[in-house]
């Protein structure tokens, strides 16, 4: 989910929902989750396991975990560094 942002009405109505709040939304559920997804699915594709059995097995839970959690922390990381990037770019950085 790519976010882009124009003015700074814009920013300013998503920045008052918090940053916890667009570290989740834009981060790790719109862009963690995704790719944690393709991700453990083109590993299943790539290594020959037959689909959808293979969606059900022990070993894809722990890979789609795996990726989950990379993919989460890459996502929260990416939209932190968008977070600072609107702020410095609307002049809100000193706000509270």
């Amino acid at each position: 989910m790519a976010l882009i942002v124009k003015t700074p009405e814009e920013w300013e109505k998503i920045r008052s929902t918090g940053q916890r709040r667009f570290l989740l939304r834009y981060g790790v559920i719109g862009r963690g989750v995704p790719m944690a997804l393709l991700c453990a699915l083109a590993v299943e594709i790539s290594l020959g396991n037959p689909l959808p059995e293979a969606l059900r097995s022990v070993e894809f839970a722990g890979r789609l975990l795996l990726a989950f959690a990379f993919f989460g922390l890459g996502g929260a990381f990416t939209s932190l560094m968008t977070w600072r990037l609107y702020e410095r770019r609307f002049g809100t950085a000193g706000d509270p």
